[in-house]
């Protein structure tokens, strides 16, 4: 029987692609999210950084290498997906003290806690550029 490897925790396995397709999904799966648009807000991402990074798998998946450099994860939003994964980690190793009747319920109110705090610490997308003029800055 052989086993498959996670390509989240398989270095030399698997491909920086690979890890960051696992690592989205898994961050999506977790919090029971729709769409990329609801992980992109909580990693910081836009979501055409999502779908080029997809787009990019699905294509070397079918065997077609796509002109330009790989589009992946910053480190940074690594770091965020991580730090989401690790906290829903801990939640249901937490859950498992809960009788299951409970559990579901606990785990859904947490994710719609979780949703709202993304959406409100979501950074406004477009800023104002102001002027020379308007910050008083002399050239």
């Amino acid at each position: 029987m052989t086993t498959t490897k996670d390509p989240l925790f398989t270095i030399f396995d698997s491909t920086e692609l690979e890890r960051d397709i696992a690592l989205m999904d898994r961050v999506k799966e977790k919090f029971e999210l729709k769409s990329d648009s609801g992980l992109a807000r909580m990693i910081g991402a836009h979501k055409s950084v999502l779908s080029e990074i997809r787009s990019y798998a699905k294509s070397v998946a079918n065997g077609n290498t796509p002109e330009g450099k790989a589009r992946t994860l910053t480190a940074l939003q690594r770091l965020r997906a991580f730090n989401h994964l690790g906290y829903a980690w801990a939640r249901d190793a937490l859950m498992a003290a809960f009788p299951e009747a409970v559990r579901e319920e606990l785990r859904k109110s947490d994710n719609e806690r979780t949703h709202a705090n993304v959406v409100d610490a979501a950074e406004p997308r477009r800023t104002k550029v102001r002027s020379k003029a308007q910050t008083g800055t002399v050239s």
